[in-house]
C-alpha cells in the first residue's frame, strides 16, 4: 500500500509539474503570433497552429520519457520576422518554408554518423553554463515585463517607478514566489501565477473579455502555406542564408538546451533521439502553419518542480489544450503581462541553481577562455534577449582564446567549424 501510494504521489507530482510548465509556456503563444501578424499572417491562425504544434511536440517528448516542452522560440521567431521577413522582404510563407527546409536537413543529418560529430561541437563548459544564461535571461525578461527595470538613456537599464502598479505588483509576486520556493512549497510558480491573476483582476487591471472562449479558428489560412520558391536572385540568397542560419543556430540551441536534463535522464542515445525528434517536429509544425518548434527554456520549470516523464508532458499538453480555446482571454493578458512575471523569475532562479549544481559535480579550470565563455552567456544572452547571440559569442571567444594561447589542437574540429558558422551568422545579421 505504501509503495502504491508513493507511485500515485510521484505521478501527481509529475502531472502538477507539467501544469506549471504549461503555464510558463502560455505567454509565448501571444507574443509569437503578434510578431507574425506584422508580416501579414493571420493572428488566430498563427495562434492555433503554434499551440497545436506545441501540444504535439511536447507529447512526443513525453513518449520518449523526457519532461521537455517544444514550442516556437521567441528569439528565433524575432530573427525570422524582423531580420529575414521585414528587413529583407520575405513573406511569412517563405519563413515557414525556410523553417521546413532547415528542419528537414537537420533531421537527415542527425540520423547520420556526422550527427554525433556535430553534437560534440559545443564545448562541455559552455553546455554547463547554458542553464545559467537562460536563467538570467528569464529573470531580466520578467523584470522588464513588470517594469521593475526600464530603459535608460545613460545605461543599459535602470529601476522603474514603484508608484507604477505594474512595478509594485510584479515585485509583490516575485517576493511571494521566492518565499514559497525557499519554504519548498510545492507548485510555488503555479501559485504565484494564480495569486497575481487574482490580484490583477481584483484591482481592475485585467478584465475578462465579453467572449473569453472561442473555438480554434484560422488554421485553414496558415496550414500548408509554406513556400520555398524565390521570385528573384535576391530573395533566393536571403532564403538560402535563412535556412543555413536556422540550421546552425537552431540545432546548436536545441542540443545545448538538452544539457539542462537531470543527470539520470542525460543518456547520450536518448539525447540523440530527442534531437532527431525535435527536427522532425519542426517539419510537422512548418507544414501545419507554425514556425519550427524547438526545445523551450521553460522545460526547466517542469523539471525543477519534480517532473521526470510522460505525465509531465501530459499535464502541459492538457493545459495547452485548454489554452487553445482561450485565445481572446490570452490576447487580453498581453496588455497586462505582470501575471507571468513570478513564473519567469522563479524559473530563472531554478535554472541558475541547476548550473551551480553542475559545476559542483564537475569542476572546471577557470582560465581566460572559460571566463570569456561564461561572461558571454551570462551577459550577452540576457542583455540581447537572444540565446543565439550569447551562444555564438561564447563559442567564438572560447575557440579564439584557446587558439591564440597555443591550445588550438585541443579544440575539436567541430567546435572550430561551429565558431566559423557563428561568425558568418553575426556578419550576416549585421548586413
Amino acid at each position: 500500500m505504501t509503495l502504491h501510494g508513493e507511485k500515485q504521489q510521484e505521478k501527481w507530482r509529475d502531472f502538477a509539474a507539467g501544469i506549471t510548465m504549461g503555464t510558463a509556456m502560455v505567454p509565448v503563444f501571444v507574443l509569437v503570433p503578434l510578431m507574425l501578424r506584422e508580416v501579414g499572417m493571420d493572428f488566430a491562425g498563427a495562434y492555433t497552429a503554434s499551440v497545436l504544434a506545441a501540444i504535439l511536440g511536447t507529447l512526443v517528448m513525453g513518449l520518449l520519457r523526457l519532461p521537455l516542452a517544444l514550442m516556437p522560440s521567441v528569439a528565433m521567431s524575432s530573427y525570422l520576422v524582423y531580420l529575414v521577413g521585414i528587413s529583407q522582404g520575405l513573406s511569412w510563407q517563405q519563413l515557414l518554408g525556410a523553417g521546413f527546409a532547415a528542419s528537414a536537413v537537420g533531421s537527415f543529418l542527425s540520423c547520420l554518423s556526422v550527427g554525433r560529430w556535430l553534437r560534440e561541437a559545443v564545448p562541455p563548459v559552455i553546455c554547463r553554463l547554458i542553464p545559467g544564461g537562460i536563467g538570467v535571461m528569464l529573470i531580466i525578461t520578467g523584470l522588464i515585463q513588470s517594469r521593475i527595470l526600464v530603459r535608460s538613456p545613460w545605461t543599459v537599464s535602470m529601476l522603474g517607478n514603484f508608484q507604477d502598479p505594474m512595478a509594485y505588483l510584479g515585485l509583490m509576486g516575485i517576493l511571494l514566489t521566492l518565499i514559497m520556493m525557499a519554504m519548498q512549497f510545492r507548485g510555488a510558480l503555479l501559485w504565484g501565477f494564480a495569486f497575481m491573476s487574482v490580484v490583477s483582476f481584483a484591482e481592475g487591471f485585467w478584465a475578462v473579455p465579453d467572449a473569453p472562449f472561442m473555438l480554434p479558428e484560422g488554421l485553414d489560412k496558415v496550414a500548408g502555406q509554406l513556400n520555398l520558391v524565390a521570385e528573384n536572385d535576391g530573395e533566393a540568397v536571403h532564403l538560402i542564408a535563412a535556412v543555413l542560419t536556422l540550421l546552425v543556430i537552431w540545432g546548436s540551441m536545441n542540443w545545448s538546451a538538452l544539457q539542462v536534463l537531470p543527470e539520470e535522464l542525460r543518456e547520450s542515445r536518448k539525447r540523440a533521439k530527442s534531437l532527431t525528434a525535435i527536427f522532425a517536429m519542426g517539419c510537422v509544425s512548418s507544414l501545419g502553419g507554425s514556425l519550427p518548434v524547438s526545445l523551450s527554456p521553460v522545460s526547466a520549470v517542469g523539471m525543477s518542480c519534480g517532473g521526470r516523464g510522460f505525465m509531465t508532458a501530459l499535464g502541459a499538453a492538457i493545459l495547452l489544450t485548454a489554452a487553445l480555446f482561450c485565445e481572446p482571454a490570452l490576447r487580453s493578458l498581453a496588455d497586462f503581462p505582470v501575471m507571468v512575471v513570478p513564473v519567469l523569475v522563479g524559473a530563472g532562479f531554478m535554472l541558475i541553481q541547476r548550473m551551480i549544481r553542475e559545476f559542483q559535480h564537475h569542476s572546471v579550470k577557470w582560465d581566460l577562455p572559460e571566463l570569456a565563455a561564461a561572461a558571454s552567456l551570462l551577459l550577452i544572452m540576457p542583455l540581447s534577449g537572444s540565446m543565439a547571440a550569447g551562444l555564438g559569442a561564447a563559442v567564438i571567444g572560447y575557440c579564439l582564446l584557446h587558439g591564440v594561447a597555443g591550445e588550438g589542437k585541443q579544440i575539436p574540429v567541430a567546435s572550430w567549424l561551429l565558431a566559423a558558422m557563428f561568425v558568418l551568422y553575426f556578419v550576416y545579421a549585421a548586413l
